[in-house]
């Protein structure tokens, strides 16, 4: 019997242990939700839903600001953005600089005015300040290790990656999502529109999947079933991180990128608070929380070093200014589906 005295104690202190940490946490709740709300804004937003809870959940506890966030699609966003002023409500709006600058003209949107707008580069705000960026996230080459090791190595811009060779491509479908058509308006933007829409035409032999989702291409070369993928940033980093066999190679020839930003809306209610949210997102503090939260981009504040790559190159980007109109990108993705997605020959 007295052999069994160590594992009841044991049993006893554990349980005691449990019950000690549960009772300081409800003390704790009860501490946090003793502090009064100071104001709520409602924020307009297209991004995935954990990371406007996660952005959500940290200001508030840290400000005591609650952030109404309204989940919207990039379709809806798009549309809302054209919505009369006797129509608009919320305060802020999170979202693509194509719907930023949606906002701008249909006059949704005023100057944002807080500290820090004045270090982001031209590059990543509206000249009159009406929207601001936050991170954005580049297109990379997800390369197999194994791929790298053999020929990769030297297929690291977007002109070798359409060279003659064995190389297996997988890359998104561009009608997936704008941000994966985004590729291809960037391209256009840059070469004009015959060049561009070529450039996929030879690429095409390479080519051996069409994926339906943004992830896909950087999983597949993750797993080594397939040589390269081209995705995004943030998905790569995530697969890195997570030590599987991959190479993040930034195209040393410039890449597009997706930019997210903020802009405030002609209806906000309390402009102090919301130009404080804005602020906060803009700070390193922000950063630090997605990326403790594995959600990688690239910030757009200047004090945040900018990441290198799998080979220790910084990125280059596409001189890109957006603005596409939606009659455009239809014109375009219908040309790219007739001339480069179902190409017979």
């Amino acid at each position: 019997m007295k052999r069994f005295w160590p594992i009841a104690l044991l049993i006893v202190f554990v349980m005691a242990v449990f019950a000690a940490g549960t009772y300081f946490e409800k003390n704790m709740q009860k501490a946090r939700t003793a502090i009064p709300i100071k104001a709520e804004l409602t924020i307009y937003s297209d991004l995935p839903t954990n990371v406007t809870t996660l952005l959500a959940q940290q200001y508030e506890m840290l400000y005591h600001v609650r952030l109404n966030f309204q989940p919207l699609t990039e379709e809806q966003m798009a549309m809302r953005m054209t919505l009369p002023l006797v129509d608009q409500k919320g305060d802020l709006v999170i979202t693509s600089r194509d719907n930023l600058d949606i906002g701008v003209k249909y006059n949704q949107l005023k100057p944002v005015l807080t500290e820090g707008v004045d270090e982001i580069s031209d590059r990543f705000k509206n000249p009159d300040a009406q929207w601001v960026g936050l991170w954005y996230d580049p297109v990379i080459f997800a390369q197999s290790e194994n791929f790298y090791e053999h020929t990769g190595r030297y297929v690291t811009a977007w002109q070798s990656l359409i060279l003659p060779g064995e190389w297996r491509v997988v890359m998104t479908d561009f009608v997936a999502s704008r941000s994966a058509a985004n590729i291809l308006y960037s391209f256009v933007e840059r070469d004009g529109e015959e060049q561009g829409l070529d450039y996929f035409v030879e690429l095409k032999p390479h080519v051996t999947q069409y994926a339906k989702f943004l992830s896909t291409p950087v999983r597949l070369a993750a797993l080594g079933e397939t040589d390269l993928g081209i995705g995004n940033y943030s998905d790569g980093k995530q697969y890195a991180m997570h030590k599987y066999p991959v190479k993040i190679i930034f195209p040393a020839d410039g890449t597009p990128y997706y930019l997210t930003g903020v802009g405030m809306l002609k209806s906000v209610s309390n402009e102090e608070e919301a130009t404080r949210v804005v602020k906060w997102l803009l700070s390193k503090q922000a950063a630090q929380v997605l990326t403790d939260n594995s959600f990688y981009y690239v910030y757009t504040n200047p004090e945040i070093p900018n990441p290198v790559d799998s080979i220790g190159r910084e990125l280059v980007l596409f001189d890109s200014q957006g603005g596409y109109t939606e009659e455009g990108k239809k014109v375009l993705l219908n040309k790219w589906i007739s001339q480069v997605r179902f190409r017979k020959g």
